[in-house]
């Protein structure tokens, strides 16, 4: 759900820096805590609505489409969203019943909590992308204390960043499988529940899931199934950075199962793994599980 692009934190950074030291004189006797406690200030010109929500919420399959179609009954992307804010209750089975705005109270609504790791209920915001950046949280922060009415809160430090993986854990096996991965485009296989595939008609799609291991080094293979009326094409990123591109080999019967790998990859705790397919023919880029070893 729930990034103010890199170079525009920079910038804003750069720009308090400035003026803060204009008007001080000497030199700062501590530039890292000086960096640190302008990196929790949001920029005046930062809209939290377009600059955060627009960019890591209002995306396809999330907060988008209306209270229909949108994650949790929640539409952050069309006008109002403020005023929607104020009344939302979220539909999810997880959060079911919350409050996204609490009235006098910043902490207690979900649209902050969601935020924080761990949250009170579901997954972490942004689903499958990094936590916010300290700019970004403070930025949030005032918004909901804004919307809630909260004179109470004087911009308290947002939840600290989860702490890194202990050193002396080793990494081990991970398996993921393509149903339980966050799909655009992608379907359940209705004929298989193990495997996921595109819907008839539709050129390409995504599957995304958050690694949940130690960070190190590892392995990544993609177990498929090949088909014998066309050769589907899948791309594989690992935290937006492209790993490979493969063609699925031609199947000598109907289905057979096929691997893609290994391919050697970097990962970290929270790191998104996306799988995007694209059709051929009939053949609809099936995918059955990913396999992640030391």
């Amino acid at each position: 759900m729930i990034g103010l692009p890199r170079v525009g934190a920079r910038a804003a950074l750069a720009a308090l820096a400035l003026a803060l030291g204009a008007g001080c004189p000497g030199r700062i006797e501590d530039p890292i805590a000086f960096r640190e406690e302008a990196a929790r200030r949001c920029p005046t010109n930062y809209d939290v609505e377009r600059d955060l929500f627009a960019r890591t919420c209002a995306t396809l399959g999330c907060h988008t489409g209306g209270a229909a179609l949108a994650a949790a009954g929640l539409d952050l992307q069309t006008a109002g969203i403020a005023e929607r804010l104020r009344s939302h209750v979220s539909a999810s089975m997880q959060c079911g019943g919350r409050a996204a705005i609490v009235a006098g109270d910043t902490e207690s609504s979900l649209l902050w909590q969601k935020v924080g790791e761990p949250p009170p209920c579901g997954d972490r915001m942004p689903s499958a992308q990094p936590p916010l950046n300290p700019t970004e949280l403070a930025c949030l922060r005032q918004y909901v204390a804004a919307l809630a009415g909260d004179a109470s809160d004087g911009g308290a430090p947002p939840p600290p960043p989860p702490p890194p993986p202990d050193a002396g854990m080793t990494p081990t096996a991970v398996t993921i499988e393509a149903e339980e991965m966050t799909l655009s485009g992608y379907v359940v296989d209705p004929l298989d529940a193990a495997l996921i595939r595109l819907p008839e008609g539709v050129p390409s799609g995504t599957a995304t899931a958050s690694f949940t291991g130690v960070a190190g080094s590892y392995r990544l293979w993609v177990f498929v199934v090949a088909e014998s009326d066309g050769q589907p094409r899948l791309t594989i990123r690992v935290a937006g950075a492209e790993v490979a591109a493969q063609t699925y080999p031609l199947a000598l019967t109907d289905m057979e199962p096929e691997t893609l790998g290994p391919f050697t990859v970097t990962l970290a705790p929270g790191d998104a793994i996306e799988l995007t397919g694209e059709a051929d023919a009939g053949a609809w880029a099936r995918v059955d599980r990913l396999e992640i070893r030391p």
